[in-house]
């Protein structure tokens, strides 16, 4: 066990460290987790829905999802160019940057007009999550040309204009090379750069849906946890995967169809009970601790732990901890599968509402998520027994340990 954890530690690390510190992965990452606030807007219609069904005759605000979640990729395609450029330092271009992000993602959507009323249509959904693989394709794109042709300028550096007309100016190149790109391809060459995208992401996409790619990416998240790599490293993948299986499940089930995106956000609801590895069990253990350590630690998170908050907890007595590895891998392993296979025979519903509160209690997020069914309340309980009985033996044997250094310690005092 200590040779497989010192040759993750000493070969796959600093890989995800460095793949984590990359310029275009950076700027990627932090778009994904822009735009965290407007999927948290949309779990108010998911909570509006489920009233609705017990009081009919309130409004609808489906509208206000629509037009937050519903837009994240065009939110995205505006905010690569603009990180990108912020972090080079040319936040004279930033703006314009974005502004240029998203008429190229527009016009790759290749607006059809209507040849009887004359109005132009676009596939409204191409502009939410369904689009965000595309969405962040053509924002590094812009991203890279504003880059190449950052330091270009018409002007010397005495020229006797204003900045804000030089400006103007010196982005005409880079927006018209942008758009003539989308135009080329779309319009002259008829591509669809969205369904290119989606082909191009089916391998990845279609194996995270699988029972394994599940147990991959929830393991993966959780070792890298235990060595300390934050679980948010993988956020950009995860998160642009899940939305967009959301999405799909939710058209799915409006148009009568079955549902078949297991892997959707919220998945992890329940395999994260009381935060990554389902530490909320190990919190309530810690409340009845014989290490006074560890007792101090039980009572300083178990409240955030019931919100999904646990890096107090996990970087206090998990991380690193030989004791600690083999319950985080085969936590996540079982918790994991089993919610993969009970899903995939419908013993329980698979997630097909919006409802980004990852501090809400893991019971309301599943019953939100899955439509109101209780049996995916269910599923979250039996998963919090399953985390238990396998951190119990575990931890027990940690405490033993941090007690008998307490007492040595103790005793070297006297």
């Amino acid at each position: 066990m200590k040779r497989i954890e010192d040759w993750i530690q000493k070969h796959l690390v600093p890989i995800v460290k460095k793949i984590s510190d990359n310029f275009w992965f950076s700027i990627v990452a932090d778009a994904v987790l822009y735009i965290v606030p407007f999927s948290m807007v949309s779990a108010i219609p998911s909570l509006w829905s489920i009233v609705r069904k017990f009081l009919p005759g309130l409004p609808d605000i489906t509208p206000i999802s629509t037009y937050s979640f519903g837009l994240i990729g065009l939110f995205v395609v505006f905010v690569i160019p603009f990180n990108a450029l912020e972090k080079l330092g040319r936040k004279d271009r930033a703006t314009i940057a974005g502004f240029t992000g998203m008429g190229t993602f527009l016009l790759c959507m290749h607006m059809v007009q209507n040849p009887q009323t004359g109005i132009a249509q676009i596939n409204i959904n191409n502009l939410g999550a369904p689009g965000m693989f595309t969405a962040i394709v053509i924002g590094l794109l812009v991203a890279i040309i504003y880059k190449l042709m950052a330091k270009f300028s018409f002007f010397k550096d005495d020229s006797p204009l204003p900045d804000f007309v030089k400006n103007w100016f010196d982005n005409i190149i880079a927006i018209v090379v942008c758009l003539f790109i989308g135009w080329l391809l779309v319009d002259e060459c008829n591509l669809n750069i969205f369904a290119l995208v989606t082909l191009l992401m089916k391998p990845v996409t279609g194996f995270a849906q699988s029972i394994w790619g599940v147990i991959t990416i929830t393991l993966l998240q959780n070792v890298f946890y235990f060595f300390g790599v934050s679980g948010w490293v993988f956020t950009p993948v995860t998160r642009t995967i899940t939305q967009a299986a959301i999405a799909e499940n939710a058209a799915a089930l409006t148009a009568g169809r079955k549902m078949t995106n297991i892997y959707s956000f919220g998945f992890s609801r329940y395999t994260m009970i009381g935060g990554q590895a389902c530490t909320l069990p190990l919190a309530l253990m810690m409340l009845f601790s014989k290490s006074r350590k560890n007792k101090v630690l039980g009572k300083a998170t178990i409240l955030p732990s019931l919100f999904n908050i646990n890096e107090p907890l996990f970087y206090g007595t998990v991380v690193n901890n030989p004791f600690m590895f083999i319950p985080v891998v085969l936590i996540s392993i079982v918790t994991s599968g089993l919610s993969w296979i009970i899903m995939h025979f419908g013993f329980a519903s698979i997630n097909h509402v919006m409802f980004d509160m990852s501090f809400a209690p893991n019971v309301v997020s599943a019953y939100v998520m899955s439509g109101g069914d209780w049996r995916n309340v269910i599923l979250v309980c039996v998963n919090f027994i399953i985390a238990a009985l396998i951190w119990y033996p575990f931890f027990k044997v940690s405490d033993k340990f941090e007690l008998e250094k307490e007492q040595k310690l103790a005793k070297d005092n006297e």
